[in-house]
């Protein structure tokens, strides 16, 4: 059987490609380079509101109360 690896690369970037031609309220299929950014990343910043929560937040819960268990044990 054929390695379709390649094939299959490709259609699933002309799929994001198409799915994220207006992110941000503009048009982006005029630009190729701003539209291969979002073929690779997706979010439009890293704020406090787009990125990352543990990141600015800290521990999820679970994890805090993982830490307490632990910390408990010993």
């Amino acid at each position: 059987m054929k390695n379709l690896s390649r094939a299959l690369r490709r259609h699933h970037s002309a799929r994001l490609k198409r799915a994220r031609r207006f992110y941000s309220g503009i048009d982006n299929r005029s630009d190729p380079r701003r539209l291969g950014i979002l073929l690779h990343t997706s979010t439009l910043c890293s704020c406090w509101m787009c990125g990352n929560a543990r990141h600015f937040l800290g521990p999820t819960i679970p994890e805090q109360l993982h830490l307490v268990k632990l910390a408990e044990e010993s």
